[in-house]
């Protein structure tokens, strides 16, 4: 397998990570893992650099194209807007790469132009187009692989599936799959009906670089084993349920056994928490401001809500007294979903329901969240 993909520095501040990936260095280390020869072509300031060689001991051949200075994503938190640093990248001369099965990444610093007989396309959505032939590339299958922002903005047509459909229809892909986050993804197909692959749950979600760990899976039942396109993406979807819980890559096939999670959110979140300091009230909308982002209605309230109309209470326990989140338990026993965000370890576990559900990590428990007010769907 070849690999068109960014090498980018990752920085997050909590929980902690600092490491060399991006799109085809984590694409990279994912096919590696599944026991394929991967080349990595990409742009590097250094080839000589110690960072690389977690690449050359995973058996990685590097291609690589000098650039003019390192690139780095610093997260706040995995759902946050990453800053990319420097602001002012140099864009450098394109390069090429012929192989009979190439997955493509956009990348920020140039751009790969390909020939191959099967290619899987991420654009990553920053600044590349949707269409894989529009720079010069071409392939005899394409898979596109991208997220409904992506295929929306690039189409400019609101209906998912007519959106897919219609670059299946203009001959811009042979597969589309888009991903939804925590609704799951479809697959589109000429001649087939849509398929529906869901995402599987997981014990904790560390959201950098899930989308990289899709496309990869994908590229590699597809693009070199040739399952059809809704396997294949199927295996994409619980190698990323891996990912997320162990921060590693699978190492052989996965069995559906996780929980499929996702679908149509059923209702709204009742966000229970302290506003009375700065802290409290920026972790506050940023709870309010990423639910939304994950598709999940909202609100604010300032007591455990009695009304039925929320399905899930999400209790932010920092600043809220111990009656307070006392009385928040005790709505799961109603049979409200009742999840906790605990940083601090500052509840007493022993003093809740057991159906209560306590996160110490603030993305995780946001999925936790957007989990519980939503209905799975299966394939």
């Amino acid at each position: 397998m070849h690999i068109a993909g960014g090498l980018y520095r990752e920085i997050c501040l909590h929980p902690a990570w600092n490491t060399l990936l991006g799109s085809g260095g984590r694409a990279a280390q994912t096919l590696a893992a599944l026991g394929d020869q991967v080349t990595l072509h990409s742009y590097f300031e250094n080839d000589q650099s110690n960072a690389l060689e977690p690449y050359r001991d995973s058996g990685i051949a590097l291609e690589l194209r000098l650039r003019k200075s390192p690139i780095a994503f610093a997260y706040f938190h995995p759902l946050s807007t990453p800053h990319l640093e420097p602001r002012d990248i140099v864009q450098e001369s394109v390069f090429y790469v012929d192989a009979e099965t190439v997955l493509r990444f956009g990348l920020v610093e140039g751009d790969a132009v390909v020939r191959a007989r099967r290619a899987i396309f991420d654009p990553q959505g920053r600044c590349g187009p949707v269409h894989f032939r529009e720079n010069g590339s071409d392939a005899d299958e394409i898979t596109l692989v991208l997220n409904a922002q992506e295929l929306i903005s690039g189409t400019g047509i609101t209906n998912i599936d007519d959106a897919a459909h219609g670059l299946v229809n203009a001959g811009h892909a042979s597969v589309v799959i888009v991903k939804q986050g925590v609704r799951g993804a479809i697959v589109v197909e000429s001649g087939k009906q849509t398929s529906f692959v869901p995402a599987f749950r997981s014990s904790s979600v560390f959201k950098i670089g899930t989308g990289d760990v899709f496309s990869a899976t994908f590229a590699h039942y597809w693009g070199l084993a040739g399952e059809d396109a809704t396997t294949a993406a199927q295996q994409a979807s619980l190698a990323v349920a891996y990912y997320v819980q162990h921060r590693d890559f699978p190492t052989e096939r996965l069995n559906p056994i996780s929980e499929p999670v996702g679908g149509t959110p059923q209702g709204s979140v009742a966000v229970l928490a302290a506003s009375d300091t700065l802290g409290h009230k920026y972790v506050l909308e940023e709870t309010l401001h990423r639910l939304r982002e994950l598709g999940i209605d909202a609100a604010h309230v300032r007591t455990p809500p009695i009304e039925k109309r929320h399905v899930a209470l999400f209790v932010l326990a920092d600043g809220l007294s111990r009656d307070c989140i006392a009385d928040a338990g005790a709505h799961s026993i109603s049979g409200q979903s009742v999840i906790m965000l605990d940083e601090a370890h500052s509840v007493d576990l022993e003093s809740l329901h057991q159906k209560v559900t306590v996160n110490r990590d603030f993305t995780s428990a946001l999925y936790q969240v957007a989990w519980a007010v939503s209905r799975p769907k299966t394939i």
